[in-house]
């Protein structure tokens, strides 16, 4: 007998019918709020040597949030695949196909598991454990600021020395849980930081403070959502006016910027309609300051020399909008602090166009190797932020 289940960590399906492994069907679960879908995380057992096919039918349903003035970009399910892997940690690429309706994947398991996902999954074991092992490094200060709708902590990592003219630096992620990318990308970069060997590391923090935060949306990765926290909000469009009953996270992270100041801000997203890793200042914020756009393209080619997997010239997908949302976090933190430097980034869920890598992907290794080349970036315009800058 073959068993489809998404009662793990970060599990999201719903079985429709499994009785016949070649016509496996399935259905995405909606966030709270109704309207995001699209993550799914779910185990099969007692495949193994049959040729599955795997159909998530209402895979159409995504496409009906997709960003405005997208249409020359693939979409979410084109030129992609599943996610599988048999340990959880190594994950491989099954290629998928889009029907205008289902996404469908075939797949002949090689052992009695194997699980399956849209990217990675990056679980609350190994956050708990990567944040509680961080923490007692002589470099960092864990702090909790707040918790979640359901309660969950919302942790905070100081990293380094707070003193008097050091430019004050965030990281902040998942506020989407789905975009799991994140948690490998911060791991990268809190190593190399907390690696007293290493100069890049010992110079950077010379001069700046990294405040970290690595799961803006706990709730969210905890019950496997797409999107939405536990109240059916997307935080990522809360900040200009967060609350404690409907946005928690939010309030509790915008208000602990407000305490602390902020030079730099770098929020992680991932994109799955994107073929690069993109990232892009708070231009269009109503206090943007000119010379912020000079401070980033030194830090974008900063970063791509870095890291050949950071790619110049990638504009913005579908235009720029003439008028900034500030309830979407890197555009308030960019109004807000307006000597600040305040960048979006967005990583892949398929491959990349430059250096691609057709059996996995995108992969956790990958973030990881990205996140470990971005303290250079920061290096290299540390100096230019803030009460560096003598602004």
């Amino acid at each position: 007998m073959i068993s489809v289940s998404s009662k793990i960590t970060s599990g999201s399906i719903d079985v429709v019918d499994a009785s016949d492994p070649a016509d496996i069907r399935l259905a995405l679960r909606k966030d709270p709020d109704g309207v995001f879908l699209g993550w799914y995380h779910f185990r099969v057992s007692g495949a193994a040597g049959q040729a599955c096919r795997f159909s998530l039918t209402n895979a159409s349903d995504v496409l009906s949030w997709r960003l405005a003035n997208r249409e020359d970009y693939d979409n979410a399910w084109q030129n992609t695949g599943a996610m599988a892997s048999y340990d959880g940690d190594y994950w491989f690429r099954v290629p998928g196909t889009f029907d205008g309706t289902s996404f469908i994947f075939e797949h002949q398991p090689e052992h009695d598991l194997c699980f399956y996902a849209a990217w990675p999954p990056y679980g609350a074991e190994r956050e708990h454990r990567y944040i509680a092992e961080a923490q007692t490094s002589p470099l960092v200060k864990l702090e909790t600021i707040g918790e979640s709708v359901e309660g969950r902590p919302i942790d905070m990592l100081t990293i380094g020395t707070p003193d008097t003219g050091k430019a004050k630096c965030w990281i902040i992620a998942r506020q989407h849980a789905s975009e799991t990318q994140g948690g490998y990308f911060l791991e990268g970069i809190i190593d190399r930081l907390l690696d007293e060997t290493d100069p890049t590391a010992r110079a950077l923090l010379a001069s700046a403070v990294i405040y970290v935060v690595p799961n803006v949306n706990p709730d969210g990765s905890a019950n496997g959502l797409t999107r939405a926290n536990a109240t059916g909000a997307n935080l990522n469009r809360e900040w200009d006016s967060p609350s404690l009953e409907k946005s928690p996270e939010v309030f509790h992270v915008s208000s602990k910027m407000e305490e602390i100041g902020l030079d730099f801000c770098i929020d992680c997203h991932a994109d799955k309609e994107l073929n690069c890793n993109f990232i892009w200042p708070s231009e269009n914020v109503p206090s943007w300051k000119p010379e912020r756009r000079d401070i980033f393209t030194r830090f974008e080619e900063a970063w791509a020399a870095a890291s050949p997997d950071y790619e110049l010239g990638h504009p913005y997908p579908g235009g720029c909008p003439a008028e900034a949302n500030l309830g979407m976090g890197w555009n308030w933190i960019g109004n807000r602090f307006p000597h600040s430097l305040s960048v979006l980034l967005e990583q892949p869920f398929k491959d990349t166009t430059e250096f691609p890598t057709p059996e996995t992907g995108w992969s956790p290794d990958r973030a990881y190797n990205f996140g470990r080349s971005f303290p250079e970036a920061l290096r290299a315009v540390v100096g230019r932020l803030g009460t560096n800058a003598g602004q």
